[in-house]
């Protein structure tokens, strides 16, 4: 298990070496959306919000982590849920869907489940198994859900400002258009010994296992919330990256990523990792179709640190959909999600506001915070739809008509 571990972790993060004309100019994200002096935020009209999961004690007050995908014209959702808190023992992915392109969705349903006690931080003993959703992919016209399986860590043995936990795996699963899930598999030769009193898994076949990583060694399909030591470089300041966003190809063929500025890495206290932050998104490049990349460079583009998301609309302009207040998400950074558009993928000109001041939290819990964030979106029919998570404790989409983009 630990050389096939090895080798996706391989697959995932390569090197960062630039090839490129030595002459040929070096790209730059930038966001100039705010340039003008009368500059303000303009709003989505005719937004139709769905809500796709209510935090309740009894289903889960934890939230997060949302996904979206099209298979068949049937639209599918996911994310991870637990008792109260986030990374923790339990954590495991739902997912429902939609037949009638989004008019009505069914009830959340398991789709991998707990393979420890799903309870809050204060009530384990041990640190336990939780999951980290993957989102869905589609291999030979066959459609599959992904997660990353982990075991919290009680004590810090990366720079500080990592994550500690122990990798147990992947886990993977087909699920059909009608959506009945099928068997759950990992991703690995030699499937882990389960938790005691845990459902156990077999290891994939070998051809299946193969396909899916190479699905993700595409610069196109990098996980976004793949965590761990080191499993992204640092930038060329001295900051650690985390959750790249998905990648889009400029018409000059070079591939451009976005990462969140998760802080200094010599940040010493939780303090110090926020002072440090940049509140600013970084971008790298690879000119040979994502064999190397270039060291991620700050850029103008706002953040307030969480995932951001990208994408192309059918114009060919390009969007990114993040929280554009440059501010911690304590302060209200993440109360503001935005959806940034550019004509050539480097030079964001124009945002227009998706949501903005989010209601009360209902619960108290680990690594809660206000806002809406971490969101996921999809092309589908005449709209882009959104997904995301409202104060890591609800799930809602939001349906944006293309017609509200209008060019400049």
């Amino acid at each position: 298990m630990k050389k096939a571990l090895s080798l996706l972790l391989g697959l995932l993060v390569l090197p960062l070496l630039p090839l490129r004309a030595a002459d040929a100019p070096k790209p730059v994200v930038r966001w100039t959306a705010d340039d003008a002096p009368d500059f303000r935020y303009q709003f989505i009209e005719k937004l139709k919000v769905t809500e796709l999961k209510h935090a309740t004690p009894e289903n889960g007050k934890f939230n997060h982590h949302p996904y979206l995908a099209v298979h068949e014209k049937i639209m599918f959702a996911c994310w991870d849920t637990q008792a109260r808190d986030e990374n923790i023992s339990g954590q495991h992915g739902v997912f429902c869907r939609s037949k009638d392109r989004g008019e009505t969705w069914t009830e959340p349903a398991v789709l991998f489940p707990s393979l420890s006690a799903n309870v809050p931080a204060s009530e384990t003993t041990e640190p336990g198994w939780f999951q980290t959703s993957q989102g869905f992919i589609e291999i030979d016209g066959r459609f599959y859900a992904l997660t990353i399986v982990d075991q919290s860590l009680k004590e810090k043995v990366h720079r500080y400002n990592e994550v500690s936990r122990r990798r147990i795996g992947w886990l993977a699963r087909e699920v059909q258009a009608d959506g009945t899930p099928g068997k759950i598999f990992w991703l690995t030769d030699d499937a882990p010994e389960p938790i005691r009193g845990f459902p156990a898994f077999p290891a994939g076949d070998n051809q299946l296992v193969a396909k899916i990583n190479e699905h993700l060694r595409q610069p196109a399909h990098l996980p976004q919330l793949f965590f761990g030591p080191r499993a992204h470089p640092d930038s060329d300041d001295g900051h650690r990256m985390t959750e790249p966003s998905p990648t889009w190809r400029l018409d000059t063929g070079a591939w451009v990523r976005l990462y969140r500025d998760a802080g200094g890495i010599h940040a010493k206290s939780k303090r110090e990792v926020e002072e440090s932050k940049s509140r600013r998104n970084y971008a790298a490049f690879s000119f040979n179709d994502g064999k190397t990349w270039t060291t991620p460079t700050r850029t103008t583009f706002p953040d307030a640190c969480a995932r951001s998301n990208a994408g192309r609309l059918p114009d060919g302009r390009y969007y990114v959909i993040n929280n554009v207040l440059p501010m911690s998400p304590k302060k209200g950074g993440r109360a503001l999600l935005a959806v940034s558009l550019s004509d050539d993928g480097l030079e964001f000109n124009q945002t227009t506001v998706l949501r903005f001041v989010a209601p009360p939290r209902r619960y108290e819990g680990k690594a809660k915070g206000l806002g809406y964030a971490y969101p996921h979106s999809v092309v589908f029919g005449k709209y882009l739809w959104v997904i995301y998570s409202v104060n890591k404790e609800d799930i809602e989409v939001a349906r944006v008509p293309l017609a509200q983009f209008k060019a400049r």
